[in-house]
């Protein structure tokens, strides 16, 4: 195991100092690349993912209905490099090596179903690089989008905010962001994580993650119920 592991060492350093970064990064693309050298969680997550896009497959986790939707051709990468700016390429690159590292030195975490994020402002500009919109939506019943301060910031950057849908009471949060809060997409939605009827749920622990995060969010504006079914 230590001769083996010894090797993939010595390719992961041939590879970071031979190859160029757009060549890594290319390589980065493609999900066999990525597990070839992780330990058992991504090889689950991998796992999973091709399942899911079987006939009649229902998909257990987050991640792997985005895989799914078939919609577009889906891959690991896609929620790792944050907004796929240069800066975020370079980081992902980065954090590509030390996970490599960490791995080799047989100190990578085992948990299969990960309930932390490691770069979490990462995860989230991947997750506002397809779901913009969903932030954007005025109204209060989509408070708990549009009230984040990535929406604020998505306006900031050009994003047209819009009404809600007709029927729907539009006399509160009329604009993105009036309050400030630390909270993020990821701290309602898990990707790894695969939960009873998840499908059903859209993949949201409403009770043991969701509420929480409600309460957190309405205790830091000075806003809202911080008491919750």
């Amino acid at each position: 195991m230590k001769s083996r592991r010894t090797l993939i060492l010595l390719g992961v350093l041939l590879v970071l100092v031979v190859l160029p970064f757009p060549v890594v990064s290319r390589l980065e693309e493609r999900d066999a690349f990525c597990i070839s050298c992780h330990t058992a969680p991504e090889e689950t997550y991998y796992t999973r993912a091709l399942s899911a896009q079987a006939a009649g497959a229902v998909p257990s986790d987050l991640a792997s209905d985005h895989y799914a939707a078939g919609e577009t051709a889906f891959r690991c990468i896609d929620c790792h490099r944050g907004d796929s700016s240069a800066g975020h390429r370079f980081r992902t690159f980065l954090l590509g090596a030390r996970d490599a590292l960490i791995w080799v030195s047989g100190g990578a975490d085992p948990a299969i179903e990960k309930v932390h994020a490691g770069e979490p402002d990462l995860l989230n500009a991947g997750c506002l690089s397809c779901h913009a919109e969903t932030l954007l939506e005025l109204g209060f019943n989509n408070h708990y989008h549009n009230q984040l301060i990535a929406a604020r910031a998505l306006e900031a950057a050009g994003h047209e905010p819009f009404p809600p849908p007709e029927g729907l009471p539009g006399t509160l949060f009329t604009e993105l962001a009036e309050l400030d809060s630390t909270m993020t997409c990821i701290d309602c939605h898990q990707a790894h994580r695969t939960l009873p009827d998840g499908a059903e749920t859209i993949y949201l622990d409403v009770e043991g993650v969701m509420y929480p995060a409600c309460a957190q969010c309405h205790e830091e504006v000075g806003h809202g119920p911080i008491t919750l079914p």
